[in-house]
Formats: structure tokens, C-alpha cells, sequence
């Protein structure tokens, strides 16, 4: 297989291939596609982290003083460890007309097919030019983008509408919910067990935080969303909690992981304050005196802006343009496309596969939704080579940021 003759199927089978789970480089995986590029012609910016063991990758194809199409993906996966796969999750491997393996559907997929477009595109005469944009670390809470979107205007072309290729059936996703990271330390006093009167005890106060935050996300989720979205209301999760040195010790640590996960229409620091109070009422509620010696410290981890589509999307209006009858929705989980809004960037969730199939053992992507996602590449390689966009105003909010 050289590099220039490859199709979507090789292709994913080369990045399926790749261990590009967020916790390790994904070094590898760009530069293949970067010499992959280069063997068409295409020029390629590589932005890396800091400690330059990842690194985002932007390509672009067409004339550079025009406004283009960006096609943007993520390059790292979730980790495989705990789950029971029937094949190996790093060997693209075919069962009843489903490609398995990790990454397939989220969201390499989409990454092949824009690949294995690249040489059609670069022996046509495009008006609109067409950019490739790959990021690191997005299921870590999108944590590559941002360095990647600041490049846009500066070293590379700004992009006037993007799709990002997140799983959606291809189907046109137009709105998905913000994430706020938080880490709660919980600290108490420590007394023998059997002095319970004496100390605070911090895993019962960590234990009626988690409740607390249980009982209002119930409430929550029920406030109506975007169409599609389910729930359509805030939530909330506490994904871990540690307290405590032993049975016999009234604990003095304890802490707590968890996330917010709020629509665009929605201020995330007005909800976390009701939830703070609310908890403060519960603890004191729960511990009476005791309470006075407990003290909570919450911090943010990442945040991920919540997106909503413009009324007047250009990115949807293509979509329509290029044979996409399905209606747009919103969904539940959070993706970079609220990162490229908030940057003032025309945008729209639109991929191939399903999310139900996502971070799930045997993870898979049905070949025929490969297929569908090559026949939109060429007809939107074909698009691009009789249309040329024209570049939008910059605005000073733009829709689409986050509150």
C-alpha cells in the first residue's frame, strides 16, 4: 500500500492501528498523515504542546486567500483497558458489514475519508478552498482546539465554515451541550472512630455532596434542550469519590470528581452556585455543629463551551446544498464545535457512524456509513471546485459562545 493509493479502508485501518488514546502521544498518527499530505502536495502546519510529545495538525488545499470549508477531527481515543473486545481493538477487523476497532466510529472514520479525498481534491481547481484540521486530546476535554483555532488568520487560513466530523450518522448536529470539569477537596478532623462527637467527619460530607448534586441534576435534565437533545436539561455526575485513611478514623480528606454539563442558553457559574448552596444546606442539614469544621475547595479542571448553530448557518445551508436531507438536532454530549463558534467560525457537528457506538468494546463503524462518508467527500470536492465562498464579517460576540 503506498501512501498516495490509499482508500478510507486502508487508511482507517493504518489509524485504527495507532494507540492514540489521549494518555499517550499521537505523534505517530500525525506524521503519517502529514507524510501522507506531502506525497499530494499539500502543505502542512503542525502545532504541538508544550511538551511536544502531541501535536494539532492543519492542511488546506485551494487557493489561500479565499474563504474555505474546514473538516475537523480528533486524532486521540478512549482507552480499551476493562473492556472485553472480540478482536483486537488496534486491528481494524471486518464482521457482517461492521469495521471494528477503536477510534473506528470516533472518529477516525471521518478522518480516512477526508484523507482518501485528498488526491481528487488537489488535481481540481478549487474555488473554495478545503482545509484538513486534527486535534490532540479532545476526550480529555477538548484540550487541543484552542491552540489550534488560534493559528486560524495568523500562520494558516481562517476557516468560514467547519464541520466537525463527530459521529451522527451523518446526519447535521446543530447544537450540543458545555462541560465544566470540577474537583471538589473535601477536609475534616480526624478522630478514633469511636469519638465520632469529636471530629468531621470529610467522607460523610463528600457522600452528601455526591447525593446533593444527584438530587438536583434529577431535577435539572427535565428543563427542556434543542430538539434531539436527551436530556434536554442540565446535568450533573460525580464520576469518583475517595475519602478516608482507614475504618477506624473519622476520615479528614475526602474528594470528589465530577462534571456540569449545561446548554448554550444556560450561565455554568450561576448554576454551580446554586449547586453550592444547595450543598452547603444539605451538610449543615446532615452534619449540624461538625459542619462549621468542614471545608470544601472546588476548582476547575477544563471547561468546554456549549454550542448552538446560527439561525442562519452557512455550515447547514452547505450541508443542505450537498444532498443532506436529514433535520439537524442537538445532542447531550459535548464536542469542539463550540470552540470553533466561540471563535466566530460558522460551524456544525456532521460524521459518520453512530455515538451510541462510541467509547463502547467492539466499537465499530458500518461500511456502508464509510461509503456515504466518501460519496460526500466527492461531492464535496465537486462543490468547492464551481463555488466560492464569501468570507463573513468578524463580529465582536460571535453566536455560538459559550455564556
Amino acid at each position: 500500500m503506498t501512501q498516495a493509493s490509499c482508500d478510507s479502508r486502508e487508511i482507517l485501518a493504518r489509524l485504527v492501528a495507532m494507540d492514540t488514546v489521549s494518555s499517550r502521544s499521537n505523534l505517530d498518527l500525525v506524521h503519517w498523515v502529514a507524510d501522507y499530505l506531502g506525497a499530494q502536495g499539500v502543505e502542512v502546519v503542525l502545532d504541538h504542546d508544550a511538551g511536544r510529545t502531541k501535536a494539532n495538525l492543519f492542511a488546506s488545499l485551494g487557493p489561500r486567500d479565499a474563504a474555505g470549508v474546514c473538516l475537523h477531527g480528533h486524532t486521540d481515543v478512549v482507552p480499551v483497558e476493562g473492556q472485553t473486545w472480540t478482536s483486537d481493538p488496534f486491528t481494524l477487523t471486518e464482521r457482517a458489514g461492521l469495521l471494528h476497532g477503536r477510534g473506528t466510529c470516533d472518529m477516525k472514520a471521518w478522518i480516512a475519508c477526508a484523507l482518501a479525498a485528498v488526491p481528487a481534491w488537489s488535481r481540481q481547481r478549487l474555488r473554495t478552498p478545503l482545509h484538513i484540521a486534527l486535534s490532540y486530546d479532545e476526550e480529555v476535554g477538548c484540550l487541543g482546539a484552542p491552540g489550534l483555532i488560534q493559528l486560524f488568520g495568523r500562520s494558516v487560513p481562517r476557516p468560514a465554515l467547519a464541520l466537525i466530523g463527530e459521529p451522527s450518522l451523518l446526519a447535521p448536529v446543530s447544537a450540543h451541550k458545555g462541560v465544566v470539569a470540577l474537583s471538589t477537596r473535601v477536609t475534616g478532623h480526624a478522630v478514633h472512630s469511636s469519638l465520632i462527637h469529636k471530629g468531621a467527619n470529610a467522607a460523610t460530607a463528600a457522600a452528601v455532596m455526591a447525593a446533593e448534586i444527584h438530587r438536583i441534576a434529577r431535577q435539572w435534565c427535565h428543563r427542556p434542550g434543542p430538539a434531539g437533545m436527551q436530556p434536554g436539561g442540565p446535568t450533573m455526575n460525580v464520576g469518583v469519590l475517595r475519602a478516608g485513611a482507614a475504618r477506624n478514623m473519622v476520615a479528614d480528606h475526602a474528594a470528589l470528581d465530577w462534571d456540569l454539563r449545561y446548554r448554550a442558553s444556560d450561565d455554568p457559574d450561576e448554576l454551580q452556585r446554586e449547586v453550592h448552596s444547595a450543598v452547603d444546606a444539605a451538610l449543615r442539614q446532615a452534619l449540624g455543629a461538625a459542619h462549621e469544621r468542614i471545608r470544601l475547595e472546588t476548582v476547575d479542571v477544563a471547561r468546554v463551551p456549549a454550542f448552538q448553530a446560527r439561525q442562519d448557518s452557512r455550515a447547514l445551508a452547505l450541508l443542505r446544498s450537498l444532498g443532506v436531507q436529514a433535520a439537524d438536532s442537538g445532542v447531550a454530549y459535548g464536542a469542539e464545535a463550540g470552540q470553533y463558534a466561540q471563535a466566530g467560525i460558522d460551524t456544525v457537528i456532521f460524521g459518520p457512524g453512530s455515538i451510541e457506538q462510541a467509547h463502547q468494546a467492539d466499537e465499530f463503524i458500518a461500511v456502508d456509513q464509510l461509503q456515504a462518508c466518501d460519496a460526500f467527500m466527492q461531492r464535496l470536492g465537486y462543490w468547492a471546485q464551481d463555488h466560492a465562498l464569501v468570507a463573513p464579517a468578524r463580529v465582536a460576540e460571535p453566536a455560538g459562545a459559550a455564556p
